[in-house]
């Protein structure tokens, strides 16, 4: 059903991916974004353990929001100010850019819907660290606001389990898998009045991903089956970590 809407919304005349810019795995870009994440992870880690009253935490998860929504709104400010923002690359529409919104309402509110949102779809910032795929071109600036909404996104997924105890219900996987699903006709169908590649439901990432095979549309189906298998996979390790380092929850 998911390619029926996608065969009416997207039509591969044109280059949809022309601005993006794919890092080679182990090249000095690379680098810089993987120690990054871990540099930040450190200095989360090490905050977290420093204050252990839990407003002290939540204190923390502001800080965070804070960082990652003005991270969000300056990036729009940045490319209207270059003069290259525009409707086919700028719109918050790839579920890492929903994922960075729905990380900052999370750490703000403690959502369970948007903590379940934001396990599952964290999924795809840490492929965005493995393969990385800059869809604004080239840059120190892309590099660093790329970083930093991908590492925000995980970062926030792990802090919600391990800091503010919010715990997986069963099959939350399987529910936020279906919704997702709802996702796709509706990204298509701004992928269609936007010519853009939101979601790359359009046209396949530049970036060398292993579970990208074939050509369009039948790499969506193999990226539906690797979803499926993250979703399961992130279910599990978060059950697993919420069970392994459980206390109190945060009131």
């Amino acid at each position: 059903m998911d390619l029926f809407y996608l065969s009416l919304f997207c039509q591969n005349i044109l280059d949809r991916n022309h601005l993006h810019f794919a890092i080679e795995p182990g090249s000095a870009d690379w680098f810089t974004l993987n120690l990054g994440l871990l540099a930040a992870a450190i200095v989360l880690i090490i905050a977290t353990y420093a204050f252990k009253h839990p407003e002290k935490r939540m204190l923390i998860a502001k800080i965070m929001a804070v960082i990652v929504a003005v991270n969000c709104v300056y990036s729009h400010i940045y490319y209207l100010q270059k003069g290259t923002w525009d409707i086919q690359n700028n719109l918050p529409f790839h579920l890492c850019s929903m994922s960075e919104i729905i990380a900052i309402g999370m750490l703000l509110t403690r959502s369970q819907l948007l903590f379940e949102l934001l396990v599952f779809w964290s999924a795809g910032a840490v492929h965005a660290f493995i393969t990385p795929e800059l869809t604004h071109g080239q840059g120190t600036y892309e590099l660093i606001t790329y970083g930093l909404s991908h590492g925000a996104v995980i970062l926030a997924a792990f802090y919600g389990t391990l800091v503010l105890k919010i715990e997986l219900p069963k099959h939350a996987w399987w529910k936020v898998f279906l919704l997702t699903q709802l996702c796709i006709p509706i990204i298509g169908l701004i992928n269609h009045l936007s010519d853009g590649n939101y979601m790359f439901l359009c046209q396949k990432p530049n970036a060398d991903n292993p579970f990208v095979i074939g050509e369009w549309p039948w790499y969506i189906v193999g990226l539906e089956l690797a979803i499926l298998v993250h979703f399961y996979a992130f279910y599990l390790l978060h059950r697993y970590l919420f069970k392994r380092f459980n206390a109190q929850p945060v009131v």
